[in-house]
């Protein structure tokens, strides 16, 4: 596992172009510079969505239930590389990159303690069928993992359920994408 506070992430331009400069992921933050992340959402064969419980630790959404593994971009480093990686680190899921289905980038901007939070989301899907109670988890990123079935997640996240992460555009988009591929007719 490597030191989160030396890696160096790009810094993109407000098109999500390489601007060829690279900073720590806290300057990232404290300066608002544009960056990429990664999003990772688990699905299993029930359709039910991967969803973790953030370490009460962490600076952003402690304690929330989010997406099923997130991570920034290092330099260097694909998108598609840092999904593999993160749900390595996170979840202990040694995936191949056949595996990641990339469904779309968000352009995001989030106030963060006095600047913002400006990075491309690049948002993944991968089915698996993960043992909840024998998955080993990285704890300094989060503390519990669990299965929903995707309709009823969307409803908990467009009614705002405290207990997670506040309802975005990524979940806009990945549950019309869900519902578009899953949903039956009604008849």
């Amino acid at each position: 596992m490597s030191d989160v506070m030396t890696e160096l992430i790009d810094i993109l331009d407000e098109n999500g172009n390489l601007t060829g400069q690279t900073t720590t992921k806290e300057e990232i933050y404290k300066n608002g510079s544009w960056h990429r992340a990664v999003h990772i959402w688990v699905i299993n064969d029930e359709n039910e969505l991967l969803v973790q419980k953030r370490n009460p630790m962490k600076k952003t959404f402690p304690n929330l239930w989010a997406i099923s593994a997130a991570g920034h971009v290092t330099s260097g480093e694909t998108s598609l590389e840092s999904g593999l990686r993160e749900l390595k680190e996170e979840l202990n899921i040694d995936a191949t990159s056949d595996e990641l289905e990339y469904l779309f980038t968000i352009k995001r901007e989030q106030p963060y303690m006095g600047s913002f939070i400006r990075v491309f989301d690049d948002v993944y899907l991968i089915r698996k069928n993960l043992d909840v109670n024998k998955t080993k988890l990285q704890v300094e990123e989060l503390t519990d993992i669990k299965y929903v079935y995707y309709e009823y997640l969307e409803m908990i996240f467009k009614n705002g359920d405290s207990g997670y992460v506040p309802y975005t555009q990524e979940h806009e988009k990945l549950f019309q994408l869900l519902n578009d591929r899953y949903q039956l007719e009604v008849i």
